[in-house]
């Protein structure tokens, strides 16, 4: 469901890179699901929340992530540390062309 915070460990994929990878968060906003911590809008941090994606087709090189600086359809009703909660809907986009989807809100196991 789209619905679905988002928490630590979330599996994501950009469209325009070769492989997935896992959200992270260095350090809980202090609000967390099935013990996993929960992002928020701004946990877009390169190589600290969001890790490379392997090839780029757009730059046909290693991904660079050049990233906006939030994710979009946040749940603006849930504030952790000021800002909205992050939802499985939600989408980042990167400034080279690519646009980032969670495949799994990293819930279960």
């Amino acid at each position: 469901m789209d619905t679905k915070y988002v928490v630590r460990g979330a599996k994501v994929k950009c469209s325009n890179g070769g492989t997935t990878c896992n959200l992270n968060l260095p350090k809980s906003h202090g609000m967390y699901v099935n013990d996993k911590a929960v992002l928020n809008d701004h946990d877009c941090v390169p190589y600290s929340n969001v890790l490379p994606f392997g090839k780029c087709d757009k730059i046909k090189k290693a991904c660079v992530l050049a990233l906006a600086p939030k994710w979009e359809d946040a749940k603006d009703t849930t504030i952790l540390k000021g800002h909205p909660a992050l939802l499985a809907k939600s989408v980042l986009s990167c400034t080279i062309g690519g646009a980032i989807t969670i495949l799994n809100d990293g819930q279960k196991g």
